[in-house]
């Protein structure tokens, strides 16, 4: 059971909060150092930063927070304290603490799947004296995450998290005769181009994913999870179930289950050919090295891995000695994943040094341009800045200009795919395929078993009349 829950939990999307939180996290490759573009007022320097006396107070899951903290203090003389919560507990520890209409924090943090929670419970200060600058200077899928229901801006986001397949480039020039990212990008147009991909590698001893969890990200490609209060299980939806099955049935994954030893270690070369029972979670990533190294019963390589832009620095900080063989290319459809939005709590008593330390984080071209080369590789908000950084080549993906590739993807995510459904119906869609591509049970089951499991959760939901399976 340990060992089934660990897998189901790796096929989702749970574990993007942890994964953002380190997406400050030091590397080799060096960072561009581009002057910003020109700016005005606040967004240029810190003269127009008023002093505040005594402090702020940050709740936050981002440790690179503490970070902009550190650059505030310097430059303004504000002080802001940094409460660092670990990602499992934060949002509990958020809903019941505001919930008592707390002011012992003036600044705290969500990600998008979040953010409606708080908005409901009133927990975000209006912040609409900023939001002509930020509607218009930073990307549009993060303005749009920050408003509520009713259009009223109350959270900003420094950072943006666009997804990407991030693919081995050797291993695209041996298989396809070329590494190019248009063309590598056409063999994960479709769920049925991804399995025909897949086909190919295997005959080269490759496989296309560590496990079929992959395929989660693009579970949002032409509709919302709920529309008009149905369940949506589309044909791109049932492309994605079928896909899953296949690769996984046709041992054209690793095995090597998002998270574990063996996924981390898949970055860095060869790994041994797991058993689909295997417990990955009791493996040690320089044992399966030096196994693979020593050939024995045989080996296998990762070629793709599909992840928003904070996991190409977690492929970036693994890859030892094939860093510099990734590249990054489009897949079946646009998505984001996680990212890290500051609001202003409702109940502060220092709502005005609280909004302008947000301001700080998030409309300053400066610090925008500083945090892009402090984290070594953070995607910004910033569209300024991104477009300052457009032609920079990223050593460790090939020399691609990765900054220009991600703000090209940002263009073409439609926010307005996005519900406050999505978790609950994506865990039990997951849990759908995980149970037939293990044998468990029929299709038709599992999904019989997703829509139950997503009315019992939201009982004013309904199934619609031209479901792929009827609903007793």
């Amino acid at each position: 059971m340990k060992k089934l829950t660990a897998m189901i939990l790796a096929l989702l999307m749970t574990l993007s909060l942890a994964s953002c939180s380190n997406a400050g996290s030091p590397g080799n490759s060096k960072a561009p150092e581009n002057n910003p573009p020109a700016s005005s007022g606040n967004a240029g320097d810190s003269t127009g930063y008023q002093k505040f006396d005594g402090k702020i107070v940050l709740w936050t899951l981002a440790k690179d927070l503490q970070q902009f903290a550190d650059r505030y203090k310097e430059e303004t003389g504000n002080e802001v304290e940094v409460v660092v919560f670990d990602s499992a507990d934060f949002k509990t520890k958020i809903m019941q603490t505001l919930g008592t209409k707390s002011k012992d924090v003036d600044v705290f943090v969500g990600e998008p799947q979040m953010l409606p929670d708080y908005y409901e419970a009133g927990f975000c200060a209006d912040l609409s004296a900023l939001d002509g600058e930020v509607k218009s200077r930073l990307v549009d899928y993060t303005y749009e995450a920050g408003c509520d229901s009713d259009g009223v801006l109350r959270a900003i986001s420094y950072q943006a998290c666009p997804g990407s397949v991030i693919y081995r480039r050797d291993l695209a020039q041996e298989v396809f005769g070329t590494d190019d990212p248009d063309e590598i990008g056409k063999l994960f147009a479709s769920f049925d181009k991804i399995e025909e991909t897949a086909a190919t590698l295997q005959s080269k001893g490759y496989t296309i994913f560590g496990d079929t969890g992959a395929l989660r990200w693009f579970s949002i490609s032409s509709n919302p999870w709920v529309k008009d209060g149905e369940i949506i299980v589309d044909q791109d939806r049932l492309d994605y179930f079928d896909c899953a099955v296949n690769l996984y049935q046709k041992k054209q994954v690793a095995n090597a289950t998002e998270w574990s030893a063996p996924w981390y270690a898949s970055m860095a070369g060869p790994l041994p050919v797991l058993d689909a029972d295997a417990d990955v979670w009791g493996m040690d990533k320089d044992q399966l090295m030096n196994e693979a190294a020593g050939g024995g019963a045989g080996t296998t390589q990762v070629f793709s891995y599909v992840m928003p832009s904070w996991g190409a620095l977690i492929v970036r900080d693994n890859a030892e000695g094939n860093k510099g063989k990734f590249g990054v290319c489009s897949g079946v459809c646009s998505f984001f994943g996680g990212g890290t939005f500051l609001a202003v709590n409702e109940f502060s008593q220092n709502k005005e040094a609280a909004q302008q330390f947000i301001e700080y984080c998030t409309l300053n071209d400066d610090v925008a341009q500083w945090w892009l080369t402090a984290s070594n590789g953070d995607v910004v908000a910033n569209k300024a800045v991104l477009e300052a950084n457009k032609d920079f080549q990223n050593e460790s993906f090939g020399n691609q200009n990765t900054y220009g590739f991600y703000a090209q993807e940002m263009e073409k995510i439609d926010y307005s795919l996005i519900t406050g459904y999505d978790d609950a119906c994506k865990e039990a869609f997951g849990t759908a395929v995980m149970s037939v591509q293990k044998g468990e049970t029929t299709k038709e089951e599992a999904l019989k078993e997703f829509y139950k499991v997503v009315l019992n959760t939201y009982p004013e939901l309904s199934v619609p009349a031209d479901a792929p399976v009827s609903v007793d």
